[in-house]
C-alpha cells in the first residue's frame, strides 16, 4: 500500500470518516486503495474514498473535529473503542494518530493531560 506522510480526517456524528460509513461492505475491503461508494448513506450518495488500508499504511493520521455535536462521537471512538464506528478502525500500522478537537468535542474525554494548540 501507498504510504501517506499525513492523512487528515474528520468525523461524522455516526462515526464515519473517509466515506466509509457504519455497517458498510467498504469496511472490509482490504486489498483496493481507492474504491467508488455508490449508495452512500448521507449526500452526495456518489463518492471516491481512501480504504482503510492505505489510512492505516500512513505515518501519520490526524481527525479534527469541533462542536459540541461530536463530543458523544469522539468519546464512543477514543475512550471506548467503539468498533461499529468505522473511525476507530483508523490505527496507522507503523505511524501516529492525532486528534486536534476544540473543548466542546473534547468534553469528558478520559485523557489525563491535554496537549494545548492555539494559533
Amino acid at each position: 500500500f501507498p504510504e501517506f506522510d499525513l492523512v487528515l480526517l474528520g468525523i461524522g456524528p455516526d462515526g464515519h470518516t473517509c466515506s466509509l460509513f457504519p455497517n458498510h461492505p467498504l469496511l472490509e475491503e482490504r486489498t483496493a486503495w481507492v474504491a467508488p461508494i455508490d449508495d452512500s448513506p448521507k449526500e452526495p450518495p456518489h463518492r471516491i474514498t481512501l480504504t482503510l488500508p492505505v489510512v492505516n499504511h500512513a505515518r501519520k493520521v490526524a481527525f479534527v473535529a469541533s462542536g459540541a455535536g461530536k463530543t458523544s462521537t469522539v468519546r464512543a471512538i477514543v475512550d471506548e473503542r467503539n468498533v461499529h464506528l468505522p473511525a476507530t478502525h483508523v490505527a496507522p500500522v507503523n505511524g501516529d494518530t492525532y486528534w486536534f478537537l476544540d473543548h466542546a468535542a473534547a468534553k469528558g474525554l478520559s485523557v489525563n493531560k491535554p496537549s494545548e494548540f492555539k494559533l
